[in-house]
């Protein structure tokens, strides 16, 4: 059987968008509105696609800026702290006294961040300089203590350790083209850390095999099991989100919309997933969110 609407699940558009939008008027979902919702919504016109639209965005993984702010205290407070004492390089008699130090207009400090993209410094459209945006409004981040990473080879002797600030660690091969562009492997003087808002498992995995001299401190981890097209753990060939399609149909269905309204089917670091930021949405995610075309109107910010 083709991919269909299983009698159980017959009411689940209505259902899934009620509770978006109350998600919405709650403002546990922020930067997206009831309008663009509904444009959204409009995309899908037949019993199946609006089925499918519910299936994506009752398992849309959507992070505000609320919740960007917790991962970025997350972060400053607890993980870096925690690897500094770690390294020798933590000198401060409480939390406050490290926070403070960052916030401080001081060149001599031993930190750098940097933002894995956005080179240029007027490259401000990247995902790595929203981050380091993001980082610098919440923390009070001054400039003195942050660089670019075409920079990178000029940092003063007294920075012993650099944090790049990411929003997304999918396959691992675009940070991986990023360590080689800018030779962070040659930086053995320099203790270099990677912190991405979230991590996918299998990019951690190829990280630690290939950049053995790098840590990363991932926020958020998820694995193949948020990934939209899984599998059931229960039926071999089932599809996990409804158990009832199978995994080929469904992503035959997709494939065939999305050929039909002019959006791309995968992108080159696509991992299927649902993951959107109130500011970007990666590129590891499914097109459905964040493409637009003169047919398909977009969700997401990409």
């Amino acid at each position: 059987m083709s991919f269909h609407v299983p009698e159980k699940h017959v009411s689940l558009f209505s259902e899934v968008q009620q509770r978006f939008r109350m998600l919405l008027k709650k403002r546990i979902v922020t930067g997206i509105d009831e309008e663009t919702l509904d444009c959204w919504l409009a995309n899908f016109r037949t019993d199946e696609e609006r089925y499918f639209a519910a299936c994506v965005l009752g398992r849309l993984i959507f992070r505000s800026k609320s919740m960007i702010d917790s991962s970025i205290d997350q972060l400053l407070n607890c993980m870096l702290p925690t690897y500094l004492r770690r390294k020798g390089l933590y000198q401060y008699d409480d939390i406050e006294g490290f926070l403070n130090s960052i916030q401080q207009d001081n060149p001599a400090h031993f930190l750098r961040f940097v933002g894995v993209d956005g080179s240029k410094q007027n490259d401000t459209g990247k995902s790595g300089v929203v981050v380091i945006r993001n980082y610098k409004r919440r923390a009070r981040i001054p400039k003195s203590i942050t660089t670019r990473p075409d920079a990178l080879d000029q940092l003063p002797a007294h920075v012993r350790c650099v944090v790049f600030l990411d929003d997304m660690l999918g396959t691992g091969k675009q940070f991986e083209t990023f360590a080689k562009t800018y030779a962070l492997a040659d930086k053995s003087d320099i203790h270099i850390v990677y912190c991405p808002l979230v991590a996918f498992q299998s990019g951690l995995n190829k990280l630690k095999e290939s950049c053995p001299w790098l840590t990363v401190l991932p926020i958020e981890t998820l694995d193949e099991r948020h990934q939209f097209f899984c599998e059931s753990t229960q039926t071999t060939g089932l599809w996990a989100v409804d158990e009832v399609n199978t995994v080929d149909d469904a992503r035959e269905f997709y494939d065939r919309l999305a050929t039909k309204r002019g959006i791309p089917k995968a992108t080159r670091h696509g991992l299927d997933l649902l993951l959107g930021f109130e500011d970007s949405t990666p590129n590891n995610s499914l097109s459905f969110l964040w493409a637009s075309s003169d047919d398909w109107v977009n969700l997401l910010t990409r």
